[in-house]
C-alpha cells in the first residue's frame, strides 16, 4: 500500500502517459508523443506532482506541448509551451509542493546542500547520501577531501572500508569517509 499520492513507480507513470496519449516535445514534435518515463529527468517521488499537474493543465485546454521537465536547486522546473489561461498559477503550486517532498519516495521533505548540488530530500534518503554503514558500522561520507595515507575510504565497488596505505588516493569507486561512533544513550 503506498504511503502517499506522490511517488509513481516507473509502468505507473508510463501508463498515465499512454492514458494521456503522451505529451509532446515543442523542439522535436517529428519524434511523436512521449511516453516513456525516461524523458523526465526527475526522481520518481514527484511523478505523482506531474501528474496531477498534467491533468490539471489538460482540463485547462493545454495542448500537452511542452519544453522541458527537470529538477533545478532541488525543485521541479517547468518549461511548457501553449499554457492555457490560469496554467501558470498551477506550475508554480507544483513548483513549490516539491521543494517540501522528498525527491525519492515522495514523502515529506526539506532541501539539503550536499557536494554542492541541492536536494530536497526525507531524512533517510540524506543519510543514504551522506553516510554508508559498513559491517554494522556508520560511516560519513567525506564528499571533496582527498584520501590521504592513513585516512579511511570506502570502495563502493567492493563495499569495504580500508585504510589508505599512500597520499593522494583515488579510484573512481573510492571515497574518503570518518567513523560515526554511536551513542548508546
Amino acid at each position: 500500500m503506498r504511503k502517499n499520492n506522490n511517488y509513481r513507480t516507473d509502468e505507473e507513470f508510463e501508463d498515465f502517459l499512454a492514458n494521456i496519449g503522451g505529451l509532446v516535445n515543442t523542439h522535436r514534435p517529428e519524434k511523436g508523443p512521449i511516453s516513456l518515463r525516461n524523458k523526465f529527468n526527475v526522481g520518481n517521488g514527484w511523478l505523482g506532482i506531474l501528474e496531477g499537474l498534467f491533468e490539471t493543465l489538460i482540463r485547462l485546454g493545454w495542448d500537452k506541448s511542452f519544453i522541458n521537465v527537470k529538477e533545478k536547486f532541488g525543485g521541479l522546473s517547468f518549461f511548457i509551451d501553449n499554457l492555457p489561461d490560469n496554467g501558470l498559477h498551477f506550475i508554480v503550486e507544483a513548483e513549490k509542493e516539491s521543494f517540501n517532498v522528498c525527491e525519492v519516495c515522495g514523502e515529506t521533505g526539506e532541501q539539503y546542500k550536499i557536494n554542492n548540488w541541492v536536494y530536497t530530500l526525507c531524512g533517510d534518503h540524506r543519510d543514504e547520501k551522506l553516510y554508508v554503514e559498513v559491517d554494522g558500522k556508520l560511516y560519513l561520507k567525506k564528499l571533496k577531501e582527498p584520501i590521504l595515507k592513513g585516512d579511511l575510504y570506502y570502495n563502493a565497488f567492493d563495499n569495504e572500508i580500508l585504510v589508505s596505505d599512500t597520499d593522494d588516493f583515488f579510484d573512481p569507486w573510492s571515497l574518503k569517509v570518518i567513523e560515526i561512533i554511536k551513542n548508546n544513550d
